[in-house]
C-alpha cells in the first residue's frame, strides 16, 4: 500500500494552523509536525521584533521541516505558513508530494484571534506582511483545500481530515444477513 503524502495545513498567522493540524493529526493517527519548533533562535527574535523573515532566512527552516517529514513514522500533519510557491515547492523538494489544507479568513477576524491567544512570538503587526507575500495555493495545481476559518474548528478538523482520510475498506459482497 503506497505511503499516504503528509498533510500541510497553511496559511497566515493566526488562522488557526497548529490547532488544525493537531487536530487532524490526532484523527487519523498521524504525527503532528509543528514548524514554529524549528525556527533558529535569530529567526524567532527577528519575528518577536515585529520584522518579517526573507526568503533566505526561510531556506534552512524548510529543510529542516521536510527533513522532519521524511522521518516521521506516521503520516505527518505539518502546521506551516508556507506562504509562497517557493517556500511550498522546496517542501515538496525534500519531503515529496504534499496535501495541503489553506486556511484563510477576514482579516478582522484572524486579528482578533492573534490578540486572544497567549505566549507567542508573532505580533500582529506582521499580519499585513504575511498577507502581501502571501501566494494562496492553487486549487487544482497544487492539490489545495481552502477551508474558511469562521467555521468552527471541529468543522475544519471534520473538513480537512475527511478530505485527506484514506478510503475505508468496501464491503465485497457475500455477508451474511
Amino acid at each position: 500500500m503506497a505511503t499516504a503524502h503528509p498533510i500541510l495545513v497553511m496559511g497566515i498567522c493566526g488562522t488557526g494552523k497548529s490547532s488544525v493540524a493537531r487536530g487532524v493529526a490526532d484523527r487519523m493517527d498521524g504525527s503532528f509536525v509543528e514548524a514554529d519548533q524549528y525556527h533558529d533562535a535569530t529567526s524567532i527574535a527577528r519575528m518577536r521584533a515585529g520584522q518579517p523573515l526573507t526568503d533566505d532566512m526561510r531556506w534552512g527552516w524548510l529543510d529542516r521541516l521536510a527533513a522532519a517529514l521524511r522521518s516521521s513514522p506516521r503520516r505527518a500533519i505539518l502546521a506551516c505558513s508556507a506562504l509562497g510557491v517557493a517556500h511550498r515547492d522546496r517542501l515538496r523538494a525534500g519531503a515529496g508530494p504534499l496535501d495541503i489544507v489553506f486556511l484563510h479568513g477576514d482579516r478582522d477576524l484572524i486579528e482578533a484571534r492573534m490578540k486572544a491567544r497567549r505566549d507567542h512570538y508573532m505580533p500582529t503587526s506582521l499580519i499585513d506582511s504575511q498577507l502581501a507575500a502571501l501566494q494562496p495555493p492553487d486549487p487544482q495545481a497544487e492539490g489545495a483545500l481552502w477551508i474558511d476559518v469562521a467555521l468552527p474548528l471541529a468543522r475544519i478538523i471534520d473538513i480537512a481530515a475527511g478530505a485527506f482520510a484514506p478510503p475505508r475498506p468496501t464491503s465485497t459482497g457475500g455477508e451474511q444477513q
